[in-house]
């Protein structure tokens, strides 16, 4: 028993030993930046999610020193983890000052409060529209429960029949009772988090929208200040307006830029200005028999999302979710005499092809074709109409020719390139009138876009020297893991390490909502 016992806190303590020589010396460069910055008796709190990103830890590490010292603020992080499973992340956070750790676990008052609240919204829920706005104390939690289900059990739609389902809206009224409590007997400065969806990150930042508080979102690639929910891409409806306001030998470059890129990118080139892509959905890869059926018919393509992953993520679409999206779309192909096509994305994931091939079979105008063809093939067979909620396709197939219909707000907003229906009537009208509709597709509009949202809008030196310089030299697995820090550390010196101060500090006075390539915006 002694042995075992010994064997045990060996174990534990080996837990804590750090043996990767780039986290090491992402610690010390931590501990030697940032000694004395701490204010460990300050009068407010700056609490900052619990995030294993080692390229988003890199950002956090100046950003959340120079806020904290603003606000003469103590740094706290949270989870919802019954306790830190990952020490060495905990020793990162601790090297740049994070002081103590949150765990959002009720207590029993709480946790009775919670359950009351959980048994009378559950008992009322009778549809999926139910579960998205299903609000507690104001604060509209129903979509971070929605797409959470989405996401964490792999599901297409809300199921309301699933006891996982339940469970989710306990955990989100107990995370609402938890953070109210918690602002009201702490001075909370600030929030800072990666990302603002999901109940174990939007839910705080929508108790602190209600007490005022200011959201941060910093990373490698800008920082964002919100302070509503979908506040992070209102900026999309001023693409117009940002690129009017450059040079004009600014414009003109940003153009040929673009166009050089989206030709990259047809190319069959993979991750061009999408590090997440793993494949190209533009190969060289045209069949000399054709996909689409040769007939007169109006042809239409479908083009489908990730059921799992965020409907919502720029804001309301017109549907609660991709499913419904797509059964929607089904129903219409039976109300008229196109030639109906659906191609899913090039990256399925688990699951996908049943949830697909269940849609269809109860939708047979619908012609499924492989996943992996090329859009090159369905342009030259003679597609009129793309149809997507918010995707690239949106500026890739008008640069080709062909006219998109969005079903939802998206970063092509501000341009009439796309459709850009407000209401489901009004996209069913679309739908339903294919013939009547025509665009003449203005090339410098799809430049200028592309140039604001891929070049414009990405601060490509706040932090590293060159963020798209480290997507070529760097893997995705690299950026997420330790290499970065190597690869950052390798890029500082005195004059870059007080650049990154200076400029996160500009922002954060300025009180503007966004950090883009040329500073606070």
């Amino acid at each position: 028993m002694i042995f075992e016992n010994i064997l045990r806190k060996l174990r534990r303590a080996q837990e804590y030993i750090i043996t990767d020589s780039h986290t090491k010396r992402f610690i010390h460069h931590n501990k030697k930046v940032w000694h004395g910055w701490n204010s460990q008796n300050g009068g407010s709190v700056v609490l900052v999610d619990f995030y294993s990103a080692s390229e988003t830890l890199i950002s956090y590490s100046y950003f959340l020193n120079v806020l904290a010292r603003k606000h003469n603020a103590r740094i706290v992080s949270f989870s919802g983890r019954e306790k830190i499973q990952n020490h060495v992340l905990h020793k990162v956070y601790q090297s740049f000052n994070t002081s103590s750790h949150i765990i959002t676990r009720l207590n029993n008052a709480q946790e009775n409060y919670a359950k009351s609240i959980s048994n009378e919204i559950i008992s009322g829920l009778r549809t999926k529209a139910d579960v998205f706005n299903i609000k507690v104390f104001d604060v509209w939690i129903g979509n971070d429960i929605y797409e959470t289900y989405l996401s964490k059990y792999n599901k297409p739609t809300v199921y309301l029949d699933d006891p996982k389902l339940f469970d989710l809206v306990e955990e989100g009224v107990g995370l609402v009772v938890f953070w109210k409590d918690y602002f009201e007997k702490n001075n909370v400065g600030a929030v800072v988090v990666s990302h603002d969806v999901y109940i174990g990150m939007d839910i705080i930042c929508k108790v602190a929208y209600q007490a005022k508080v200011p959201v941060y979102l910093p990373n490698v690639r800008g920082i964002s200040l919100v302070d509503k929910p979908f506040s992070i891409y209102t900026y999309f409806l001023n693409y117009r307006k940002m690129f009017k306001n450059l040079p004009s030998v600014e414009q003109a470059r940003g153009k040929v830029w673009a166009k050089e890129q989206l030709e990259r990118r047809f190319s069959g080139e993979v991750g061009v200005d999408m590090p997440y892509a793993e494949k190209s959905a533009y190969v060289q890869k045209n069949s000399a028999a054709q996909v689409l059926r040769k007939s007169d018919r109006l042809k239409v393509l479908i083009c489908t999302h990730c059921f799992y992953d965020n409907p919502h993520a720029y804001d309301k679409i017109l549907f609660l979710d991709f499913y419904e999206w797509l059964h929607f779309l089904g129903g219409i192909s039976e109300k008229t005499d196109y030639d109906w096509y659906l191609k899913m994305h090039p990256d399925p994931r688990p699951g996908t092809f049943e949830a697909i091939n269940d849609i269809l079979s109860k939708y047979p105008r619908i012609t499924h074709i492989p996943y992996d063809t090329s859009h090159h093939q369905i342009v030259k067979d003679g597609i009129n109409f793309v149809l997507t909620v918010y995707g690239s396709v949106g500026h890739e197939y008008p640069a080709l020719g062909v006219q998109v219909i969005n079903a939802g707000y998206n970063p092509r907003i501000a341009y009439d390139f796309n459709w850009h229906p407000k209401s489901i009537e009004q996209y069913e009208h679309y739908l339903l009138n294919l013939d009547k509709l025509g665009k003449n597709i203005n090339l410098d509009d799809v430049y200028e876009f592309y140039y604001i949202n891929h070049y414009y809008t990405v601060a490509d030196n706040l932090v590293l020297k060159s963020y798209n310089q480290a997507l070529s030299d760097l893997t995705p697995e690299q950026r997420m893991g330790s290499e970065i820090y190597m690869y950052f550390l390798d890029q500082l010196d005195d004059g870059r390490h007080e650049e990154i101060i200076r400029n996160m500090g500009k922002f954060i006075d300025s009180g503007k909502r966004n950090y883009f390539a040329y500073g606070p915006e």
